[in-house]
């Protein structure tokens, strides 16, 4: 095969996508809006965990709507509140660890 005067060559573009999520964005996507809009599972969603961001978000609302129940007996806001923080607590660190190891297997690809 060879080529004409008009033919010109072609030319292959190689993209290689970094992602930005890093983890202090997916802590901080975890912590804020949950802390204030009760919506933990932002973070998750963010370093594309969307499963478990929406299984953290509907879970956390389920509780959410037992502990308004067991305020009637008072118990409830000791619990919503161990609730909240334990949330926030563990469901940021988790999202944090997911952003590094998204990090890692990009890098690792690369």
């Amino acid at each position: 095969m060879t080529h004409t005067a008009s033919e010109e060559p072609q030319v292959i573009h190689h993209h290689h996508y970094i992602n930005s999520s890093t983890p202090d964005t997916a802590m901080l996507l975890e912590l804020l809006p949950g802390f204030f809009f009760q919506t933990f599972g932002i973070g998750h969603i963010y370093t594309g965990n969307v499963a478990t961001g929406l299984l953290i978000m509907f879970s956390y609302w389920i509780l959410c709507i037992i502990n308004l129940l067991l305020c009637f007996v008072l118990i409830g806001f000791l619990t919503g509140t161990l609730t909240c923080l334990a949330f926030m607590i563990f469901s940021s660190i988790a999202a944090r660890n997911a952003a590094e190891r998204k990090l890692e297997q990009e890098s690792a690809r690369i």
